[in-house]
């Protein structure tokens, strides 16, 4: 009782506290198993499986045959893409071991996405957060928008994150419970350059982890382990691309440099895409919010430390990320996962008298982020934009028992239907082809020739797609007026437009 009052604490204040917590845990409990069923409904309905993971699955099925980056042009088709490898690799993998190409793709965000939460709970307990509270933030993150597209999809977001996060966590661990740089060993040093190198390996935009580190050695005065960091990760790198240039026969950079600045940059795009959370994102935006007050406040000193440091560093590399034409709401995953992690160095601080505050924020976002996920539990065929879609894997398993056995190819916007069919998709990413067909129409040739000879068995689009035909994403305009010319819409499902050729 003394200490209590000594302290500035009475037995009331801590009572009071401790109902706080306790109703954070039970909301946190709560949240987890919404969020359980919600990863199982939408990953057994397809929820998320749109176009662009149809591209990420199709890059792993060419693994799992052994092709490594596929051409622009080939016999398989048309190729072309600016991601880096190792998700595809990775996934590519498990289909060898006999998964196929949706659950591959699941088991792998389900690891990646576990192993992330287990990052971040040991940096909270680093920064002094006890087991439960350290346990409970980081599911948090799934109940974003960001968050729902990396576990829910089958793309190449949360593994570079994931890996920034796990060097993240080797470098706080090194310097005690209070986040500090001082003490780290060579060892760790090279256990974190490992873990960024492999960052990039998934995404180059991802050094954006190593360069916080880096800075944030040198802003505590441990030179020699900022040196060792940026040459161990300098080397991991150029060792990445010595590895893809052989894997490919030097084709990379021919690939690479007609497809990774193809789309363009715009820094209107970047500033106006930085403002969706505050027009159609709001617990993507109270994260966020969050995060910048607990940088705010706090102490200056720790402001030059590791949480803090990463925090800034995520929100430049996630604002200069959202500026390519394209980029989606999927990006802001980093940044929010940097705010959770500033925020709560904030919150165990010694200096931080406004604790309780804190923990009813985290309830308050507890309590918010568990509401939607259980609208979307409850009423599973539903869209409910901008938090969730309707399923696509019946549309998709629909189309392919529509069209049966197809002895000639299928294009198909989402590659994951030639693959249910059996087959190798011909287009990898269609949202990239657009882009260097509008720079160089002769691209377009050769699948122009394959449409006017009804070569394909089937066009499968969206259903939007011909309706925009001007709109950059979808095919050239050249090509959606000859399909129209050459088939006709045979059959509709609510994921998948089917055409077959006017001969039949």
């Amino acid at each position: 009782m003394q200490n209590a009052v000594s302290q500035g604490t009475t037995p009331g204040t801590t009572i009071e506290s401790r109902c706080l917590r306790i109703f954070f845990y039970i909301a946190a409990a709560v949240f987890t198993l919404l969020t359980l069923i919600r990863i199982y409904v939408g990953w057994k309905d397809g929820v998320s499986l749109t176009e662009m993971s149809g591209t990420w699955i199709g890059m792993a099925d060419d693994m799992k045959h052994n092709v490594f980056y596929r051409p622009l042009s080939s016999s398989l088709g048309i190729g072309g893409t600016r991601y880096f490898p190792l998700h595809f690799v990775l996934q590519g993998e498990l289909m060898k071991m006999g998964l196929g190409p949706e659950a591959s793709g699941h088991v792998l965000e389900g690891i990646v996405c576990l192993a992330l939460l287990l990052a971040m709970y040991r940096i909270l307990r680093m920064l002094r957060a006890g087991p439960l509270m350290a346990a409970c933030i980081p599911v948090l993150i799934l109940g974003t928008r960001a968050g729902q597209i990396a576990i829910l999809s089958v793309r190449g977001d949360l593994l570079p994150l994931t890996l920034n996060v796990l060097g993240l966590a080797v470098c706080i661990g090194a310097g005690g419970s209070s986040g500090a740089n001082s003490g780290v060993s060579l060892r760790r040093v090279l256990g974190a350059s490992l873990f960024f190198t492999l960052a990039f390996a998934s995404k180059p935009t991802s050094l954006y982890g190593v360069a916080a580190v880096v800075v944030s050695f040198a802003l505590a005065r441990q030179f020699r382990q900022a040196v060792q960091m940026m040459l161990a990760t300098a080397a991991g790198c150029a060792a990445v691309i010595g590895v893809i240039a052989l894997g490919t026969g030097g084709s990379f950079f021919v690939i690479y440099r007609a497809c990774g600045l193809a789309a363009g940059y715009s820094l209107m795009s970047a500033t106006s895409t930085s403002f969706w959370p505050a027009f159609g994102l709001p617990l993507d935006l109270l994260v966020l919010v969050l995060g910048f007050c607990g940088f705010c406040a706090l102490p200056g000193a720790r402001r030059l430390q590791m949480p803090a440091v990463f925090f800034l560093f995520a929100a430049a590399a996630t604002f200069a990320v959202v500026g390519a034409v394209g980029a989606g709401q999927n990006h802001f995953i980093d940044v929010e996962v940097a705010a959770l992690i500033v925020f709560s160095a904030w919150l165990f601080d010694e200096q931080t008298n406004e604790r309780k505050f804190g923990v009813a924020a985290l309830a308050m976002l507890t309590v918010a982020s568990s509401y939607p996920m259980f609208i979307f539990v409850r009423h599973r065929e539903r869209d409910f934009a901008p938090y969730a879609e309707s399923a696509y894997e019946p549309s998709l398993r629909q189309t392919v028992q529509f069209l049966g056995a197809q002895q000639k190819p299928i294009l198909a916007e989402n590659t994951l239907v030639p693959l249910l069919a059996g087959q190798r998709p011909y287009l990898l990413d269609l949202w990239m082809f657009t882009v260097r067909a509008e720079g160089d129409p002769a691209l377009a040739n050769s699948m122009s020739k394959a449409i006017k000879e009804h070569q394909f068995g089937a066009i499968v689009l969206t259903p939007y797609t011909t309706l925009s035909a001007d709109n950059p994403y979808f095919f050239p305009k050249r090509l959606t007026e000859e399909m129209r010319q050459n088939y006709v819409l045979a059959k509709q499902f609510p994921r998948a437009d089917i055409y077959l050729p006017r001969t039949q």
